[in-house]
């Protein structure tokens, strides 16, 4: 195993000697490949060889004839090296073993004696599973959609993926080395610190959130999991953005309040609307019998004007809990602004322009125009009370295409095609805490007896009755801008026509009234008698059924209030029809739930509290004379004998 050659004397009479004796107790039992190479890089003695050689046909030969050709020059420079330094080096090749290929780690080292190189000894091991492990972590390091990080315990970047340096908008190159606290938000960096030293300790981390700065300055929200390694002490760390999620979070939490406001405030504004349709009915009473000038009549016409102003605030308390009876008809948004801009004009002060950019072949869209218009009032009220000093105000429509890409982006929105109303102002804009509360009812920034705060509820109450969306953009110093998306409907926008013929008021008929509230029972009985009309009152509509079913004379219209007791209006309706088929109706109603708008006819008219008599009365008129009535007798004959039956 020793093969001759001059320049190997030496190294042969070492391995005849004590040498020979060193190696074989250090390789004889060893698991890698052992070799003693010359100066002239001839293999002199060699432990084992891989599978294909023998020990005989490789001693004597070449070290270089041992490796593919590929790699041969990388182990010449390192082998002349070690021979020239006299320092360890090492090189990693590869051998075919059949069809597999085998990845060794060559380590070299000089043999010296008295002080001189004589040879190399060469320790070759077998790293093929070790190097496909890593390459497998590296392969999943790399496509991992998860963020993985390494940090040092520095508290350095050692290590990132491309999903994280990606998600935060760098290069992976320029994160490493970079402390890892740089990117935390400095409301969390207590916790951070924290949760890392704690994981330094040997604690593993689950589901720890904090923000981290993204490159262009704004923060994500990362939920982490991490261990550290208890011999390098480097934290091996996962993280998943969770902003959207957080995001979807705050506006169902936010929607839930909403609803729940809303329903408060339906449920306030039906007992609010009843108290004022007696008020205001009473005085309307009252004034007719006071005398002209009188003081007492001056006292009623306030008291008129308050409850009016009340009812103002119901009807904007009811648009935001949706409970506003909703017609819906096809229409063209830049019409329905046109026909707006003379008065919104009259809005505002002089030192405010306004401009209006209409959409071009702009969709129509399936809406109740006055609440539209009671949207677009409100938006442009709050945009001139945020420019006291004047600014612009810019009402914009177009047609706009939402896709479940932009969805993902934003997680207020909602794929489909819209009709989108942007309303933008250069007032003060708003911070973060208002923008969150905007939507509120009863939220307001202007000061004492300077607004209500309900305006923009009632936008957002609008919006969502018409099953759209609702987004704001604002901040401190940078205006407000107010984007309502409609769905868009092919329908041809038809005309919006708001004017009211004036109706006769009196009449003779028999009237039968189902009212649960006392004061609103009693308030209406008297606008009816004083008409002309014969009118029955029933505190419910089991009262009302019985008494139809009863009263001897013909009954022409029936008054229900959608609301009561036991049995609602559109319940009583459905039972009295079964025995009096021409039977008119209309509804009254101070709130209209979902349940109750569900079990409406299709076709029911509803009168919405606080009615004032004249509108109650001419109401009435025009339900009775839709079509001469028919019947009388014949037709409560006919319902008597019906009810038997039941």
């Amino acid at each position: 195993m020793v093969g001759p050659g001059a320049e190997g004397d030496t190294l042969s009479r070492w391995l005849v000697g004590d040498g020979r004796a060193a190696i074989d107790a250090i390789a004889g039992e060893a698991l890698d490949v052992i070799g003693v190479i010359d100066r002239s890089l001839t293999v002199r003695y060699v432990n084992w060889t891989h599978p294909g050689l023998t020990r005989d046909s490789v001693v004597g030969n070449s070290v270089l004839e041992l490796v593919p050709q590929g790699y041969r020059e990388i182990a010449r420079e390192t082998y002349t090296r070690v021979l020239r330094t006299g320092a360890g080096a090492r090189f990693e090749t590869m051998y075919a073993d059949g069809e597999s290929l085998l990845i060794w780690d060559v380590r070299v080292g000089p043999i010296r004696l008295e002080g001189e190189v004589i040879g190399l000894i060469a320790i070759t091991s077998n790293v093929t599973e070790q190097r496909r492990d890593q390459a497998d972590r590296d392969r999943f390091f790399s496509l991992s959609l998860d963020m993985l990080i390494v940090v040092g315990p520095d508290g350095h970047f050692r290590r990132v993926n491309p999903a994280f340096a990606e998600g935060l908008g760098f290069d992976v190159a320029a994160l490493i080395g970079v402390p890892f606290m740089d990117l935390v938000h400095p409301d969390d960096l207590a916790r951070t610190l924290e949760a890392f030293e704690t994981t330094l300790r040997g604690a593993r981390i689950d589901d720890f959130e904090n923000r981290y700065r993204v490159k262009d300055g704004q923060y994500r929200v990362l939920s982490w999991r991490g261990t550290v390694d208890p011999v390098t002490s480097d934290i091996y760390a996962v993280a998943r953005d969770i902003t959207a999620h957080r995001a979807l979070e705050a506006q169902l939490r936010q929607a839930q309040k909403m609803e729940a406001v809303g329903q408060l405030a339906g449920g306030v504004a039906h007992d609010f609307n009843n108290l004022l349709l007696a008020i205001l009915a009473n005085a309307e009473m009252a004034k007719q019998d006071a005398p002209p000038g009188s003081e007492t009549a001056d006292c009623l016409s306030e008291i008129e004007k308050a409850g009016s102003r009340a009812s103002n605030l119901t009807n904007q308390l009811l648009a935001f809990s949706r409970g506003q009876p909703f017609r819906p008809v096809a229409i063209d948004l830049n019409e329905l602004i046109g026909g707006l801009m003379k008065m919104l004009k009259r809005l505002l002060p002089e030192n405010i322009t306004i401009e209006l950019i209409p959409g071009h072949d702009l969709a129509s869209v399936n809406a109740d125009p006055t609440h539209l218009e009671q949207v677009i009032v409100n938006l442009c009220v709050n945009a001139r009370d945020a420019m006291d000093r004047g600014g612009r105000l810019t009402i914009e429509t177009d047609n706009v295409s939402i896709d479940d890409r932009y969805c993902e982006a934003h997680p207020w929105a909602k794929p489909g095609r819209f009709v989108r109303l942007r309303v933008t102002d250069t007032g003060v804009g708003m911070t973060a805490d208002v923008r969150e509360r905007a939507f509120e009812p009863f939220y307001t920034t202007k000061g004492a007896h300077r607004g209500t705060g309900l305006g923009l509820s009632t936008v957002y109450g609008i919006v969502q009755q018409h099953a759209g969306m609702v987004h704001l953009q604002s901040a401190l110093g940078e205006g407000t801008t107010f984007e309502m998306f409609l769905l868009a409907h092919d329908r041809v926008a038809t005309e919006v026509d708001h004017k009211v013929e004036p109706t006769p008021s009196q009449g003779r008929e028999t009237i039968l009234l189902a009212e649960d509230e006392e004061s609103v029972r009693k308030a209406d009985v008297r606008i009816l008698k004083h008409a002309g009309y014969r009118t029955i009152a029933a505190s419910d509509g089991l009262e009302a059924i019985r008494l139809l079913r009863e009263h001897k004379e013909p009954i022409h219209l029936v008054l229900l209030d959608v609301v009561m007791p036991e049995l609602g209006g559109p319940e009583t309706w459905e039972q009295m029809r079964g025995f009096a088929q021409d039977l008119r109706v209309l509804f009254t109603s101070g709130y209209v739930d979902d349940h109750s708008i569900a079990h409406l006819p299709p076709d029911a008219e509803v009168i919405r509290k606080p009615y004032r008599a004249e509108e109650l009365l001419s109401r009435i008129r025009r339900k009775l004379d839709e079509e001469p009535f028919q019947g009388g007798k014949e037709i409560h004959a006919a319902g008597l004998a019906s009810a038997k039956k039941r």
